[in-house]
């Protein structure tokens, strides 16, 4: 596994427009890892932007499971210095303790009208608490402490041959300290990502 940081130009205009429709830095993203599948780079990535009103670069935080080459992206004017890359290769244990991050659009498949399972928000403290909950027992780990912040409604435009879609996800940073409580499914959890809408840059988890 190998965790990569870019410093991105605020003030490039591939930046902003990419910034604009997350589905794009996606491909910008996924085209620098030609001839690999989707599966085998495993790509996860997070945005974090600093207060408006200080001219800072702009974090992108990625995780892929394939050592990344980013001379191609490092010459596009995007970034404001050479990205920093480190393989990670963590062994967890029942017990261990780790502060977390995690950009997340909390989502379930309820059943609609016509009888089909479609996937909808979850838009209340409450429902995203237990959203979270959920995702630790199923994923290896417990939460000890969180603290949720509301970043409102991301959007991005996907093309797909001649139709286009505008698309909202609602975001939630998740804040806190977590502990293991399964090894191997937590190392998996923390592999493919938690939660839905990866290519628009939810599901990285982060830990300290």
């Amino acid at each position: 596994m190998y965790l990569s940081k870019f410093f991105l130009d605020p003030a490039n205009r591939q930046v902003q427009s990419e910034l604009a429709n997350r589905y794009e830095l996606h491909r910008t993203l996924t085209a620098q890892f030609p001839n690999k599948n989707r599966k085998e780079v495993g790509l996860l990535y997070r945005i974090e932007i600093p207060e408006r009103h200080f001219y800072q670069p702009i974090t992108l935080l990625i995780q892929t499971q394939i050592k990344p080459d980013w001379s191609r992206f490092s010459q596009t004017g995007m970034l404001v210095e050479l990205p920093q890359v480190k393989e990670f290769t963590p062994i967890f244990s029942e017990g261990e303790t780790y502060r977390f991050r995690l950009l997340a659009n909390p989502t379930v498949r309820r059943k609609q009208e016509d009888g089909k399972r479609k996937r909808v928000g979850l838009y209340t403290a409450k429902e995203q608490q237990d959203w979270i909950q959920r995702k630790a027992n199923l994923g290896g780990f417990t939460i000890k402490a969180v603290k949720l912040m509301d970043l409102g409604m991301i959007e991005s435009i996907k093309r797909q041959k001649n139709h286009t879609y505008h698309i909202k996800h609602l975001g939630i940073q998740f804040d806190g300290i977590l502990q293991v409580s399964n090894g191997e499914g937590f190392k998996k959890s923390l592999v493919i990502g938690i939660g839905s809408a990866k290519a628009f840059g939810f599901g990285l988890l982060s830990l300290a």
